[in-house]
């Protein structure tokens, strides 16, 4: 009995061993010495060998002669020595392997394969603890590496998918991507890429394949870095030079803006690298429809975005045009990134600090849309002729270094250099829907990074922006302290947002009929510890930029709500909080989700809450824009268009999006005279509005003249300085607890909203059908709003137009309340009137005779909560317009 189950023993043991090593040697593939790979094959055989031998020859040595189920002492220090021993020294194999092989992809196999040793031990003790006859070690650790080969094998199918040069996807994850989403229907949200790299075969050919793989390597990490990370797609190798990326973009002005980024980065990525000549690329994208089709043909409408580069590509020898661009015939990037650090270094022995300027052409990509790309290839020729003619001397280099850029190196004065681009400009204007810009930068001596000084006049040139007064920027503080401000800003945001630097504070809005708050503006504000308060002009347009500008949306947000909660459970009035999103939220999150999981969190219903987007999103997605303000007013969420009339404004657009008002843009009140422009447009404004039935409200109020008029034209809201300046969270609660009369009860918005839908720009006693009927009247009656509160008479509003007739009684009291209630006749008779057209859909008209003068009044009920509010307007044969 004991010499068949020592028997038995062994010899499951033996095969399980003979398993694991074919599983160790043939799949796993440890690469050792030869001296390791003996000892590591060795070790185990020996082990299994001699329990073999025991078995046959002296099972006593195994089991106990009294128990059959029991090991003896000598077989348990055996059998968990030797086991320890082999144990540690594999643990030290594999530990080592996966060390030296951490860089190729294989160091995660030794680090698995290094548990191998540890679940040995562990089983072989329990196994002697047990004295139990399975050879429980032998089966865990079979276990083990039958789990490991399978690991193995989904990883190198995982890994089959990735590109090995650049660790990117390759094009069967992008089909299969492309595909998903437009069975998602959502492919109207993305974008595809298509870029190549210009002139492989060159680089190949002259510095070596080398060079070339480490340029493909570098165009894939600067992809990955600016398309892949931060947005909603895929990158991929196509194969060869060729990439192609999927991702989410709002419009092609975004798309513009992620090409320049990406050669920017591959610049960067070369210069880490030391590349021998930085990597050109050519790029076209394509809106993706959202109708599936071939992917051939989206892949020929992107080449044909790449026309002119795939022209130079496709043209003799790519060697023989390596340095010469084939459209304008000047040198190229290439002829530039390995000459022009000679240049500076001559010219520096020269004591000469040659200027790097890059020209940038505004509008190129509409062009070629209108004109074709042959069309395109002709206006850079025209504007390569006009920039020779006027830098012509005989140290200067000029090369077309991108699609749309230009660089000069040139030696004259910087104030000649100014004078030069303004010609240039003037003349380069001349041409259809054409503009240019430059960046200046002074170099310093001659070991400066060629590349660098590009960099350098680029973010220059960048700071320009849309500002189509400015032609020109040389780099220097302002730039240095922009990008200053814009790095700290990418690097410390997240960790400002996590420490609380971030918070709202509140600007009231008031409602011109009342005087009363009827909101407040939460606005972000940024208070670092170190550098004191940012203003939101130096951090919010770089986190759109960067797309990170949703985290502090919906962190202002969820703040609000959390301010709104703690006011509730202090017994003070909940406030009503306008929050702004920006049009990128769109593209980075669910935002309609998002927001409504933080208010639904802290139990705030949706009329506290109002949602501000920019007017702009009309223009960068005007179908997601219809699709969430629908969403958000299912919620009941009230939608407020911001900075109306900021340069996007078209009057068309208000009749296809549901607004519930407008935020006029402060703009318009810069340089407010009493004859100004500026009230006639703001009056045409709030009058359109009215019969559109949306609410108006004008930030940037300073001065009561503003104010005047604004309450004058029936502009229903104000918010600015001469009102209160902004709150901070706790001064805001202490507010509330002592406003009073001061805030407006939310109970009475709707009373206070039908009084404000009154169109003081139009008869006012017609209907509201009647008053949007009647275009353009815009009569000048004398009018007053007035509320009745038992036998008493309230005015909310009277117009110049009804002072005018008083003065004519020789009434020159010194409030309107006063001259109307001159006499208890006048109330009665008002009285008398209100209580005829009390709830009536139409007016009613009265005669009057005061002090000799007969005035006719004609009277329209508005609106009844507890209190009733009328407008009437007076006429009078002595009253002259």
């Amino acid at each position: 009995m004991q010499l068949t189950r020592a028997f038995a023993y062994a010899v499951s043991e033996y095969f399980c061993v003979i398993m694991i090593l074919l599983l160790l040697h043939s799949s796993l593939q440890i690469k050792c010495h030869k001296r390791q790979n003996r000892i590591v094959l060795g070790l185990p055989i020996a082990i299994s060998i001699f329990d073999l031998v025991c078995a046959l020859f002296a099972p006593n040595l195994i089991f106990s002669a009294n128990d059959i189920n029991a090991f003896t002492p000598f077989f348990s220090i055996l059998f968990l020595l030797l086991p320890i021993g082999y144990s540690t020294f594999v643990f030290g194999v594999t530990a080592y392997n996966a060390l030296i092989n951490r860089k190729n992809g294989l160091g995660h196999y030794y680090l698995v394969l290094s548990f191998y040793p540890v679940l040995m031990t562990v089983f072989g003790f329990i196994e002697v603890m047990l004295s139990t006859a399975l050879p429980l070690y032998s089966y865990a650790v079979t276990f083990y590496f039958t789990f490991n080969f399978l690991y193995q094998l989904n990883s190198s199918i995982k890994e089959a998918t990735i590109d090995s040069l650049t660790g990117l996807r390759n094009r069967e994850n992008l089909k299969e991507y492309i595909d998903d989403i437009w069975k998602e229907g959502v492919s109207d949200q993305y974008y595809l890429f298509m870029i190549d790299m210009n002139g492989l075969k060159s680089v190949n050919d002259v510095y070596g394949h080398v060079e070339g793989d480490n340029a493909i390597r570098a165009i894939g990490q600067a992809l990955d870095d600016v398309l892949q990370t931060g947005n909603d797609g895929i990158v991929c190798r196509y194969g060869g030079d060729e990439f192609l990326a999927v991702i989410t973009v709002t419009d092609d002005k975004q798309a513009d803006k992620l090409v320049q980024l990406t050669r920017e980065r591959i610049g960067h990525y070369s210069r880490i690298d030391h590349l021998q000549s930085a990597p050109q690329v050519a790029t076209g994208y394509i809106h993706l429809p959202k109708e599936k089709i071939p992917m051939a043909d989206l892949l020929k409408q992107a080449d044909s975005k790449m026309y002119a580069e795939k022209q130079a590509m496709k043209t003799g020898d790519r060697a023989a045009n390596f340095f010469t661009d084939e459209i304008t015939g000047l040198p190229n990037a290439n002829y530039f990134h390995n000459f022009a650090g000679n240049f500076l270094k001559k010219m520096a022995m020269n004591n000469q600090h040659p200027l790097v300027i890059l020209f940038n052409i505004s509008g190129m990509h509409s062009y070629n849309d209108r004109f074709g790309y042959q069309g395109g290839d002709d206006l850079l020729r025209t504007i390569s002729r006009v920039l020779r003619d006027f830098f012509n001397q005989e140290d200067d280099v000029l090369v077309r270094y991108t699609e749309d850029n230009f660089v000069l190196l040139t030696c004259i004065p910087l104030s000649e250099a100014k004078q030069k681009i303004k010609a240039i400009s003037e003349k380069v204007a001349a041409l259809d829907s054409i503009g240019i810009k430059a960046g200046i930068y002074q170099t310093k001596d001659g070991k400066e990074d060629v590349i660098a000084t590009v960099d350098m006049a680029r973010r220059a040139m960048r700071l320009i922006g849309s500002d189509r007064q400015r032609v020109y920027c040389v780099y220097g503080p302002e730039v240095q302290d922009f990008y200053d401000r814009r790095d700290f800003v990418l690097i410390n945001f997240k960790q400002a947002l996590a420490d609380g630097d971030i918070k709202p504070f509140f600007q009231p809005v008031i409602r011109s009929l009342t005087g009363q708050i009827r909101s407040f503006e939460a606005l972000a504000r940024w208070n670092d510890p170190k550098r004191g308060a940012i203003p939101p002009d130096q951090f919010i347009g770089i986190l759109e930029e960067a797309r990170l500008i949703h985290l502090l949306d919906l962190e202002i947000f969820r703040q609000v709500c959390h301010l709104q909660q703690s006011c509730q459970r202090m017994g003070l009035p909940i406030p009503v909080i306008s929050v702004n999103i920006s049009p990128v939220d769109f593209n980075s999150c669910d935002i309609v989700a998002e927001i409504e999981k933080i208010r639904t969190q802290y139990q705030i219903p949706s009329k506290y809450l109002k949602i501000e987007v920019l007017e702009s999103v009309i223009v960068s997605a005007p179908d997601q824009l219809k699709e969430i303000i629908a969403q958000l007013h299912d919620l009941g969420y009230e939608i407020w268009m911001d900075d109306f009339g900021s340069g996007y404004s078209s009057m068309n657009n208000l009749k296809d999006f549901d607004f519930d008002l407008l935020k006029i843009d402060m703009g318009f009140l810069e340089n407010f005279t009493e004859n100004s422009q500026s009230k006639i447009i703001i009056s045409e404004i709030v009058d359109m509005s009215k019969r559109l039935g949306i609410e108006t409200l004008c930030e940037g109020i300073e001065n009561r003249s503003q104010s005047d008029f604004l309450k004058e034209i029936g502009c229903q809201y104000q918010q600015g300085y001469l009102f209160a300046a902004s709150m901070q969270p706790d001064e805001l609660r202490q507010f509330l607890g002592k406003a009073g009369d001061q805030l407006e009860d939310i109970s009475l918005s709707d009373y206070y909203s039908q009084i404000d839908r009154v169109n003081v720009l139009s008869n006012p006693t017609h209907s509201q059908a009647e008053q949007n009927s009647s275009l353009g009247e815009n009569i000048d009656v004398p009018m007053a709003i007035v509320e009745k509160d038992g036998d008493n008479i309230n005015y909310f509003y009277f117009n110049h137009a009804l002072k005018r007739v008083l003065e004519a009684t020789g009434r020159n009291h010194r409030s309107l309340a006063e001259k109307i209630a001159q006499t208890p006749a006048v109330d009665k008779f008002l009285l008398e009137q209100m209580d005829r057209c009390q709830g009536k859909d139409r007016a009613i008209s009265a005669s009057y005779e005061a002090g000799g003068l007969e005035f006719k009044i004609r009277m329209r009920w508005l609106a009844s909560q507890e209190k009733s509010s009328f407008v009437y307007i007076v006429t009078s044969e002595h009253y002259q317009e």
